[in-house]
């Protein structure tokens, strides 16, 4: 993977620079030669019974392995973009995640979502990404990292999907971010 990766948004390129951990954007208005792409699927909607906290309770193994994931996440999070991607190569070395259906995808993002709205502190959108990608990686096999740009303003985004499903976020929330990084399995 190169160290530099670009975006183009609104008529100028935004790089991403992995070693230094900066975002950069050039002055140019260029017509750009990449169509950006977008999202054709909606995103992972929480299940009925997640109106009513109280009556899901997801298995204890499950809530097990997302505190360890949140916590790893939590514990790296200080580290460059790099290093976290690292951090995530190592972490996956030894599973071999399996392929399974929208619905059982829908199923772990519903109680992902829960479990982090049970936190404290809702964390940013890169701690909440990795750790999300900790907790899904051994059940969802076509599993990406995202990390978006846009401007102006100029503001990056860090989310997770499954082919067009979003799993951590909400469409409105990423539809206007170009994909600058895409961390596959």
């Amino acid at each position: 993977m190169s160290d530099i990766l670009r975006a183009w948004s609104n008529g100028r390129w935004i790089s991403l620079d992995l070693q230094s951990n900066r975002y950069s954007m050039t002055t140019t208005s260029v017509a750009c030669p990449q169509e950006r792409e977008r999202l054709t699927e909606t995103t992972a909607k929480l299940r009925d019974c997640l109106s009513s906290p109280p009556a899901f309770l997801p298995p204890l193994h499950l809530v097990w392995h997302y505190a360890r994931a949140a916590h790893a996440a939590r514990f790296i999070r200080s580290q460059t973009i790099a290093r976290q991607l690292d951090f995530l190569r190592a972490s996956r070395r030894g599973t071999a995640p399996v392929s399974v259906g929208v619905e059982t995808i829908r199923y772990y993002a519903s109680v992902f979502q829960h479990l982090r709205n049970l936190r404290f502190r809702r964390p940013r959108c890169l701690e909440d990404s990795v750790g999300g990608y900790l907790f899904f990686y051994p059940y969802i096999a076509s599993l990406e990292l995202l990390v978006g740009v846009k401007q102006p303003p100029f503001t990056a985004h860090a989310w997770l999907q499954s082919g067009d499903l979003i799993l951590n976020d909400a469409k409105r929330a990423v539809e206007d971010y170009s994909v600058i990084l895409r961390f596959e399995k």
